[in-house]
């Protein structure tokens, strides 16, 4: 029974990495724009539905201005007209995933004995009932958009969605390196 425990704890763990690598990113741009003449923003809509707090908002807007400073934009000044308005929205989402497995000890089909193929006895997969159990993980869901000033259209959306773990180091990482992720696919600069 122990060994049931220590196998069912293994396939958990194997999970819950293979969770915290599933980081979705995904650009879209308006094709005919001319990227080149956008050079100067200024924030717009910063939509949060109240899971966020005050300093995930400030993580996300300083996360994004440094990929819009590397791709040569600066903030306009008061009273001064845009090229492009900049707008998010963010959100934690429950995810729930599953883990099925199928193990047991006793007789079945394999390498025995001498290495030929016949019934032999150990552990193994296959044979049993099949358990799964869920696995609850918060995910932080990230939308980018870049908004023509002066035609009041939609240029450029980065959507990114991003696993969050217990520990705040870790999630900020994570969410830098997911705006990263973001602006790599921008048409122009950096």
């Amino acid at each position: 029974m122990k060994a049931t425990r220590v196998i069912q704890s293994l396939c958990l763990l194997l999970v819950a990495a293979s969770v915290a690598l599933g980081q979705n990113v995904n650009v879209d741009w308006n094709r005919s724009a001319n990227f080149q003449r956008y050079t100067i923003y200024a924030w717009g809509e910063c939509v949060d539905p109240g899971e966020l707090s005050q300093l995930w908002h400030e993580r996300i807007v300083q996360n994004i201005e440094a990929q819009l400073a590397a791709r040569g934009f600066r903030k306009a000044a008061p009273g001064q007209q845009p090229d492009v308005i900049v707008n998010y929205r963010s959100d934690v989402k429950e995810r729930v995933s599953s883990i099925a497995y199928d193990y047991g000890y006793g007789p079945g089909w394999g390498l025995g004995p001498g290495l030929s193929w016949g019934p032999s006895w150990g552990w193994g997969w296959g044979g049993g009932p099949v358990t799964a159990e869920p696995i609850m993980q918060q995910e932080l869901a990230l939308t980018v958009d870049l908004v023509d000033a002066r035609q009041n259209r939609l240029i450029w959306r980065g959507d990114a969605s991003e696993p969050l773990s217990r520990k705040s180091e870790k999630n900020i990482k994570r969410l830098r390196k997911a705006v990263e992720k973001l602006f790599r696919n921008y048409p122009y600069g950096a």
